[in-house]
């Protein structure tokens, strides 16, 4: 090991001894630790951890008393996010969007959650247990429960919520540093979303609607949608849907939260029931829609579906019911092991 090495690793244990070895530690062990992080961004300065970890000792004051520092952090955070630190990205987010330690950008912050929101979903559903998916859920979540979001909305924010804790209880079991905080901050606010204001009540009642579908399954440039129409003699029809990867390596399968039911969990597809539909058109109706673009025109209630910005399939109208009963024993069926993972 190079002597460069070698310092790297020195420095590294006095800056992370807080966080691993020393069960109560001071205002100096915090000190030492920023000192040995701040020759650590010199040492390497391509490395986002140290950066990130320099913003929280600053943001919460550890090495000052308690005395936040809330400008330096933000330097920090916005050093890790150029670094591609995901912890620093919405750490900047939250930054930006109260304007702590500089000039608030909403739309800025908002962006910055969207992106990590996506990222990180992708990651989860790829396989990736342990990364930072339950944390930008979160804010995700709080941002429509709040009304930072272009509109408070508890539905579409305890969607968010029953994701967080989904993740949140897989990532457990790798003992990541604040869980416990991240996953009482999801609980907490999934407890006030459970006062149903009155969207929540109307999806209750009458279950989820589409446009929440697509969105789900079209999350990258890698990911198109599938959907298969089945008419019934009633005028009703019956959508399933299925992601497909373009690239063949990711899994398919699709994290699903069902606000009205309370439940979240992985699936292979999803199917909704729709009712009173005025027009059904589909370009190729012998065969699968097949869409890599999904858009709502709420002016005329119609559903687009588009493959190379060529249009595919639109829906005109509809009451579209989510069949829980169906979908959760097909679920348990098909991946009896999702039933510990289930958010009841």
């Amino acid at each position: 090991m190079d002597e460069r090495k070698k310092k790297i690793k020195a420095l590294e244990r006095i800056a992370y001894d807080p966080y691993d070895r020393i069960e109560h530690p001071t205002t100096e062990d915090w000190k030492k630790s920023y000192d040995a992080l701040k020759e650590l961004c010199e040492l390497d300065p391509e490395e986002g951890v140290y950066p990130n970890t320099l913003g929280y000792l600053c943001y919460y004051g550890r090495h000052t008393g308690g005395e936040r520092k809330y400008t330096e952090a933000r330097v920090w955070f916005e050093q890790g996010a150029k670094l591609r630190n995901i912890e620093s990205t919405y750490k900047l987010a939250d930054m930006l969007m109260d304007g702590l330690g500089g000039p608030a950008n909403k739309d800025r912050a908002l962006k910055m959650y969207l992106h990590m929101y996506l990222f990180c979903r992708d990651q989860f559903e790829a396989g990736r247990k342990d990364s930072k998916f339950a944390d930008t859920a979160l804010r995700m979540g709080r941002i429509f429960h709040e009304g930072k979001a272009p509109e408070k909305n508890d539905t579409e924010a305890l969607g968010f919520l029953l994701e967080a804790k989904y993740a949140i209880e897989w990532r457990k079991q790798y003992d990541h540093y604040g869980d416990d905080t991240v996953e009482k901050n999801i609980l907490r606010l999934i407890e006030e979303c459970e006062k149903p204001d009155g969207e929540t009540q109307h999806q209750r009642f009458f279950g989820m609607g589409p446009g929440r579908v697509p969105r789900y399954l079209l999350t990258d440039d890698d990911a198109a949608m599938t959907m298969d129409i089945d008419t019934y003699e009633d005028g009703g029809v019956r959508l399933e849907f299925r992601r497909q990867r373009k690239d063949g390596k990711k899994p398919n399968r699709i994290l699903w939260s069902v606000p009205p039911a309370m439940r979240c969990f992985m699936t292979d597809f999803v199917v909704l029931y729709g009712a009173d539909i005025r027009e059904i058109w589909n370009r190729n109706p012998e065969k699968q829609v097949l869409c890599d673009r999904y858009e709502y025109d709420k002016a005329t209630d119609t559903h687009l579906y588009y493959l190379n910005n060529e249009l595919q399939c639109r829906l005109r109208g509809g009451r579209y019911v989510l069949p829980i009963d169906e979908f959760w024993i097909t679920e348990m069926r098909d991946h009896p092991e999702a039933g510990s993972n289930i958010v009841q």
